[in-house]
């Protein structure tokens, strides 16, 4: 069999940097070729607006495991989580505690920090990365792809595989959905979001969050705020609304951002500045890009991993965990089949594309919109967790535990919840 010998990624966010170092500790036979059409992260030039907080689950961390020193890295730079705090308008706060701690870190950091780690461990006659260039095409039939650097300058290089982990908006995918039978759904999802940072402490008024728990509001409106706590005393986070009814439209001053906050989300509004409503209020309303699609090969050498193959709501928070799953998942077929690309990859959307399939419904579905089911939400996790604990081989934990504290594959986990997935489905048509 003819081992690979060079591997391009398109794509150098956390799970194109976590496959590099996947595939060349694996030996000699890789050397890589990293393109990423945004700056390097480590040169701060990065936009604010383009990071947001992420939460590091079971799945995810166990992927990132497997790479000696990366989770101590990470875990350096980031706050670990108890639990989430759930605010509600005339209601008590909730806390929702978590059988495993969470690792809360930072997008820009998080990418940072896998990169560093892959460039100390490996020489440039290996590994090649280039920022700041956009892939323009694909050619699968001479398996070359052509690239143009930020100056304009194109240039073509050849490849033996091909992984597109360009996100949601894809050049590799679209490549395959307009030249290959790839079928592939696109939707955005009816919310929108702002992306904010308060302090975790107001010292003047005695205030402060609590530092180990990720803070939630809901809203009558379906308005939710989320803020994860980072290092330095600081909480990251969204405000997040549906597109057609954004809470700060209107406003011609950060004094009304800040007001709303004030009257909506007591606890952030008593920690935040009249500068941070301002950064907020200048800041562009983003909108989520959701992908399913049929398969995520082509051939014996374009692989699509991460957001690239299946994109989805951030409101359980599976994304990045998702797709980092998706390294972990492709290595132990790369140890099944010793390396064969061409066995590899059909195995890879046979394992894999349920399962993203499934992480889509319960994304969308997990967490009701409507008062009632949200009683019921609350009411099931209560008895699964004590029924799970009185009898732990017969009962399975409730959607949210399963998905958040154990790395059961997201088909199981949705084929037991498909009854509460139905209700809430329902709810929204």
């Amino acid at each position: 069999m003819a081992l690979v010998q060079k591997a391009i990624i398109i794509g150098a966010g956390a799970a194109g940097l976590l496959l590099a170092h996947y595939l060349l500790r694996r030996g000699d036979q890789y050397c890589l070729e990293l393109y990423e059409r945004r700056p390097d992260p480590r040169q701060g030039e990065m936009s604010q607006a383009r990071t947001f907080p992420i939460s590091l689950q079971e799945r995810g961390r166990k992927a990132i495991r497997e790479i000696p020193g990366l989770e101590e890295a990470i875990a350096a730079q980031s706050v670990f989580c108890q639990g989430t705090m759930i605010y509600r308008p005339k209601s008590k706060p909730r806390r929702i505690p978590r059988q495993n701690q969470i690792l809360c870190t930072d997008r820009n950091e998080l990418v940072s920090i896998i990169l560093q780690e892959l460039t100390n461990r490996y020489s440039s006659d290996r590994l090649k990365i280039q920022f700041d260039c956009t892939c323009t095409q694909v050619d699968a039939r001479a398996k070359t792809v052509t690239l143009e650097s930020n100056t304009k300058e194109q240039f073509t290089t050849s490849y033996d595989v091909l992984v597109g982990a360009d996100g949601a908006k894809s050049v590799v995918r679209e490549f395959l959905v307009q030249n290959t039978s790839l079928e592939c759904e696109q939707h955005y999802v009816p919310d929108a979001y702002k992306s904010l940072g308060v302090s975790r402490i107001n010292s003047e008024k005695g205030l402060s969050a609590e530092p180990d728990l990720i803070h939630a509001w809901t809203l009558d409106n379906n308005t939710r705020l989320l803020l994860v706590p980072q290092p330095g005393d600081r909480l990251q986070g969204t405000l997040i609304f549906n597109a057609e009814n954004n809470p700060l439209e209107g406003f011609s001053t950060p004094e009304q951002v800040w007001e709303l906050f004030q009257e909506k989300f007591p606890l952030c509004g008593e920690l935040m500045t009249m500068a941070d409503a301002d950064t907020l209020w200048k800041r562009q309303v983003a909108r989520i890009l959701t992908v399913r699609c049929d398969r995520f090969h082509e051939g014996d050498s374009i692989l699509l991993m991460g957001d690239a193959a299946h994109a989805v709501s951030p409101s359980i928070g599976q994304g990045c965990n998702s797709a980092l799953e998706d390294v972990l998942i492709l290595d132990k077929l790369l140890d099944r089949y010793r390396d064969d690309w061409r066995q590899v990859l059909p195995q890879f959307s046979e394992q894999r594309v349920p399962d993203a399939h499934a992480v889509q419904d319960l994304s969308d579905y997990s967490f009701p919109r409507n008062k009632r089911l949200i009683f019921e939400f609350f009411l099931r996790l209560q008895v699964g967790r004590l029924l799970h604990r009185w009898f732990p081989q017969r009962m399975k934990p409730f959607v949210f535990d399963l998905v958040l504290d154990s790395d059961v594959s997201y088909s199981e986990v949705l084929r037991l919840n498909q009854g509460w997935i139905n209700k809430v489905k329902r709810s929204v048509s």
